[in-house]
């Protein structure tokens, strides 16, 4: 693991959890699959308070077991998910937007209680929230969690989910071969069952949490609610889905997107489509196809304002239909926003997110180089993008800049691991006087080079946060109990703190504050470069 990748890991667990079990994912981290003896001697804990580290982590969905056999014994092996210790950075984003996303008051308490717990039942979110049955609150919540389900923003808790991806598939891969064989198997045969298990998907098999099994194909429908309809079983632990929630994250990074780019009307447009393809399943790659009569009617009434003042404004007998096909051809000619697969139902639309994607992933890609090297930086990177390797004295000519410049420009983008120079000699001697120097830039690499920067800033931002709190801990605790005896006595006369205590507190909670709107920044973007590499 990259020394940025492991430092940030370590800060996101100690923030969320504390330092001792900071050292036990640590070593996790570093040393991979191991034995709880060998965790707690490389961390230099106790096996019970390393047991009970371990707990915790597993609660929380970070580390997965799986029992072994190792001779005439079982032994049970540890290890780590670090996509699960990253995915914590976006919980903020998730809570911000879960009522909007799922289109529910509640949905937000629903995802904080979640988040907290690791996984939990509703049954034990009504008794968290201390929450009557017989009232309405607990109906609408009830109502809430219902279809935060059916959308699966949460995913049943399975026996199998404490076992990685690596163990699942060895077991399968061990049970097929017993099928098959009962001596070694041939290099045949493990290619013959590696490709049934490639093929296999347990996506419809995946258990809902309800009584009967949910049709996910008619979520959205505009069918009768039947009577008696089929409820949530109560006792059902439950966890977040990430991956839902990341991908209407990226879907409101393309929506302004487009709304930079273009203008309001036509992002109005893109989420209505997007909306409509998350709700039936998107694939990572494209969506399936929908048609544009489908995406005039699903345009909301109240959005229309901005149509009728642009028909208004255009010339006579422009339509509100006319005008949104406008706006999607538009949005297919730009950019690869859109694509047209036919002209069926006046046109059937997909979108593809690995293009659109990528359109985003460069676009802050060349905003950070225009804040860090200027214009000029982003004119000679653009310049190699589109013409490929280039001499100095070519991109000289291209760029009309002057050669001192280009020759600093390429330095520094060189050495920010930007750019990279390769050597064509003209003899054998490989001599520089007779050796050709060719730039030449690679935007894939340029995005790894970006993401691990984001990573060191992330882990940055944690230590300056530790170090502030560090730094006013007697203020914080005296803060804490302040308010916990307020709550205690239900009186807000009660002050600890002074005047200038208080200013300081509100200085430091000024600078978190600040911390947070970068982090936030800087977290929806290392998703959208994880996401698609």
């Amino acid at each position: 693991m990259a020394q940025a990748l492991l430092r940030l890991c370590c800060y996101i667990i100690r923030d969320d959890f504390g330092p001792i079990i900071e050292e036990v994912a640590k070593v996790l981290l570093q040393k991979g699959r191991l034995p709880l003896v060998s965790i707690s001697k490389f961390s230099k804990q106790s096996v019970s308070k390393t047991r009970e580290c371990l707990f915790v982590l597993i609660q929380h969905n970070l580390v997965y077991w799986a029992e072994t056999r190792e001779g005439s014994r079982n032994s049970i092996h540890y290890s780590i998910d670090q996509n699960e210790v990253l995915a914590r950075v976006n919980f903020g984003i998730y809570i911000k937007y879960a009522n909007e996303w799922v289109r529910h008051r509640g949905a937000d308490e629903i995802t904080y209680y979640m988040l907290l717990n690791g996984k939990g039942t509703f049954n034990g979110f009504i008794e968290d929230r201390n929450i009557s049955k017989r009232t309405n609150k607990y109906k609408e919540l009830k109502m809430t969690f219902k279809k935060i389900v059916e959308r699966r923003y949460l995913t049943p808790v399975r026996i199998t989910d404490s076992k990685s991806a690596q163990d699942k598939a060895s077991e399968a891969e061990q049970r097929e071969l017993a099928k098959v064989t009962n001596f070694i198997p041939t290099k045949k045969q493990m290619a013959e069952v590696k490709a049934k298990l490639a093929a296999v998907t347990d996506d419809d098999s995946v258990a809902t949490g309800s009584k009967r099994k949910i049709n996910f194909d008619s979520i959205e429908r505009p069918t009768k609610q039947q009577k008696g309809d089929d409820p949530i079983d109560e006792n059902q632990y439950y966890r977040v889905n990430y991956e839902k929630f990341n991908a209407k994250s990226r879907n409101r990074q393309i929506v302004e997107f487009v709304k930079a780019q273009i203008n309001q009307s036509a992002s109005i447009i893109a989420k209505v489509v997007l909306d409509i393809v998350d709700d039936e399943k998107p694939n990572d790659v494209e969506s399936y196809a929908i048609s544009a009569q489908r995406i005039i009617r699903s345009v909301p009434i109240e959005k229309t304002d901005l149509f009728n003042q642009q028909m208004q404004s255009a010339r006579r007998g422009v339509t509100r239909e006319i005008l949104i096909k406008q706006y999607l051809d538009y949005l297919v000619e730009y950019d690869d926003i859109l694509r047209k697969k036919d002209e069926n139902m006046g046109g059937m639309y997909i979108i593809r997110y690995n293009e659109i994607c990528e359109s985003l992933k460069k676009e802050i890609f060349e905003d950070v180089i225009m804040e860090k090297y200027g214009f000029k930086g982003v004119r000679i990177v653009r310049l190699l993008y589109e013409k490929g390797k280039l001499d100095e004295k070519a991109i000289v000519n291209l760029t009309l800049m002057n050669p001192l410049e280009v020759r600093q420009k390429l330095t520094e983008l060189m050495s920010g691991g930007f750019v990279q120079i390769q050597e064509v000699p003209r003899s054998a001697d490989r001599a520089p006087s007779r050796t050709f120097y060719l730039w030449d830039i690679d935007y894939k690499k340029c995005y790894d080079v970006l993401l691990n920067n984001y990573y060191q800033t992330l882990a940055n931002i944690h230590q300056v946060r530790f170090d502030y709190e560090s730094g006013a801990s007697r203020l914080l605790e005296k803060k804490e109990k302040e308010d916990a005896l307020r709550q205690l006595n239900k009186s807000s006369n009660i002050q600890l703190l002074n005047e200038t205590e208080r200013k300081k507190l509100h200085e430091l909670e000024q600078i978190l504050t600040q911390l947070d709107t970068v982090q936030l920044r800087i977290v929806q973007n290392i998703m959208l470069f994880r996401k698609y590499k």
